[in-house]
């Protein structure tokens, strides 16, 4: 199965190389930036969409090409308001001509795959600023369109990893907008279980989109149990082998270790990312799991001197629970040198953020327990 992929990877190497000696499908452009995408090569991407869009003007496959590529940014850090009005640009572009298309033929199946993808990357901006009638609206209609696309053409596999993303987010609504789709109509209805099982499905299909498929899948496995969390850990690390150059496939990995509290295995793995990356907000990230991981372990020495790598004044660059986790372990750190001033201060910044972001649970208690504790001594 390796050998394979490895030949599809050369293969689509080599097929990027040679594009600027002729015009190729939109396909085989969309596919070229794909792999790019996989490798971290966002400058490269971001040619393809531009090729596209040029060379394709009525297409909207480089519009929604794009709005994935920038889907990708905006999930590792959704506060980040920089590309919102290009995706509320292109998602116009797009659906002005996937709609088109779909109204002179409705049996456009790839019409409507791309319309559903517009839909559903709306769907998730909208929710993260706040619109959640229109990210209930473009729910609503991306579960449709997907389907549709899947009735129409049930072997355009890659439809299933977007339509399963879509059943997976709209059956973990937040709990008032469940309440609310049982009387509003534009609130989408989940699928659980379709949601993995077809996210699978294009992951052992070892496709074009396979890869892309891997990530969102472990993604979703790491919020479940032991098992599921031990199945995302070894995907992640198969992404990081085969895409070197992605630091999000390693990082995710690094997390995942610390989450399951293998300790000595995330500052193993820790150490070698900070060994390679040039990255400063990522050595940041990872020297704040390797802190964390020797706190876990009682080397309190090792931990300070982690922590002290960090440089705090780039928590700005952070995605917001970088931030968290942060702050926890400066007021963990504070605590533990019985600075209680700064602890206090650390512990407070998190209760005040967690009224107006969300917060992780598990952060909102570590920091009130560490605050009482701070307060009472």
């Amino acid at each position: 199965m390796r050998g394979i992929k490895l030949i599809v990877r050369i293969f689509s190497l080599l097929l990027a190389s040679s594009l600027a000696l002729a015009k190729p499908d939109p396909l085989t452009l969309q596919i070229a930036g794909n792999t790019m995408r996989l490798q971290g090569d966002y400058a490269g991407a971001e040619v393809i969409y531009q090729r596209l869009i040029e060379e394709y003007a009525g297409d909207s496959t480089g519009y929604v090409f794009n709005l994935n590529s920038l889907l990708t940014k905006l999930t590792w850090n959704p506060r980040n308001t920089e590309y919102d009005q290009q995706i509320r640009s292109d998602a116009d572009a797009a659906l002005a001509i996937c709609e088109r298309a779909i109204a002179s033929n409705a049996q456009d199946h790839g019409a409507y795959y791309h319309c559903g993808q517009t839909h559903l990357i709306m769907s998730y901006l909208s929710a993260m600023r706040g619109e959640y009638y229109q990210s209930g609206r473009h729910g609503n209609l991306a579960i449709k369109q997907l389907e549709k696309t899947l009735a129409l053409d049930p072997t355009l596999i890659e439809a299933k990893m977007h339509l399963g993303v879509a059943y997976y987010y709209a059956d973990n609504l937040p709990p008032f907008l469940k309440i609310l789709s049982w009387f509003l109509w534009i609130i989408p209805r989940g699928n659980a279980d379709k949601s993995f099982l077809y996210l699978e499905q294009v992951v052992v299909d070892d496709g074009a989109f396979s890869d892309v498929a891997k990530y969102i899948y472990a993604d979703l496995l790491a919020g479940y149990g032991t098992s599921q969390k031990k199945k995302a850990t070894d995907l992640l690390l198969e992404l990081s082998k085969d895409y070197p150059g992605n630091k999000r496939f390693q990082l995710r990995y690094i997390s995942l270790l610390l989450e399951q509290q293998l300790h000595q295995q995330t500052i193993s793995a820790g150490k070698k990312f900070l060994h390679h990356s040039d990255d400063d907000a990522a050595k940041d990230l990872v020297h704040l799991w390797i802190t964390r991981a020797h706190l876990a372990l009682g080397q309190h020495d090792q931990a300070s001197s982690s922590f002290h790598k960090i440089d705090t004044g780039r928590s700005k660059e952070l995605p917001p629970w970088g931030l968290h986790w942060l702050l926890l372990t400066q007021g963990q750190l504070a605590d533990l040198n019985d600075n209680q001033p700064a602890a206090i201060n650390a512990y407070q910044q998190i209760i005040e953020l967690s009224k107006i972001d969300y917060v992780s649970s598990v952060v909102i208690k570590d920091a009130e327990r560490g605050l009482q504790a701070s307060i009472s001594k």
